[in-house]
C-alpha cells in the first residue's frame, strides 16, 4: 500500500473516527454536481428511448462539440472543468438535435429561456426556481 487511504466510504468514515451506526452507513456518492446536469442527461436518455436519435449519432455529435469546445478553451489558455463545461456541451448538443429533429424551434427556445430568466430573477436567493 502506498500510504493512501482506501477509497470506499466505510473505510473513509472509520478513518475519521466514526463508530457504530455512523461508521456502517456509507454516504451516497453524488452522480451529478448540479440538479440541471441530471435533468439534461435524463432528457437526452428519454429522447433516445423515444427513438428521436440513436446513441452512436449522439456520441458522434457530442464528441465533435466537446472537441471544438476544448480547442476554444485551450486557445484562451483554459481547460474544460469536467463538470459544468461538460453538461453545457451536453445541453448544446441536445438543443442542436432537438432543432434538427423538429422537436423544438428557435422561437420556442427563446420563449422558454426568457421564462426561466424571469422566474430566476423573481426567486429569492437560495430558493428553488419554478417555472
Amino acid at each position: 500500500m502506498t500510504g493512501q487511504l482506501p477509497k470506499d466510504p466505510i473505510s473513509r468514515m472509520m478513518k475519521k473516527g466514526e463508530t457504530g451506526v455512523a461508521a456502517m452507513q456509507p454516504s451516497p456518492e453524488q452522480a451529478f454536481d448540479a440538479p440541471w446536469h441530471a435533468e439534461v442527461f435524463a432528457l437526452a436518455v428519454h429522447l433516445n428511448e423515444g427513438g428521436h436519435f440513436d446513441w452512436p449519432e449522439w456520441a458522434g455529435r457530442f464528441g465533435e462539440n466537446l472537441a471544438a469546445a476544448k480547442m476554444v478553451k485551450i486557445g484562451v489558455g483554459e481547460g474544460l472543468d469536467g463538470s459544468d463545461d461538460y453538461y453545457q456541451i451536453w445541453l448544446q448538443t441536445l438543443i442542436e438535435f432537438m432543432q434538427e429533429k423538429g422537436l423544438v424551434d428557435a422561437e420556442m427556445l427563446a420563449s422558454i429561456k426568457a421564462q426561466w430568466r424571469d422566474a430566476y430573477l423573481q426567486t429569492p436567493h437560495g430558493k428553488p426556481v419554478h417555472l
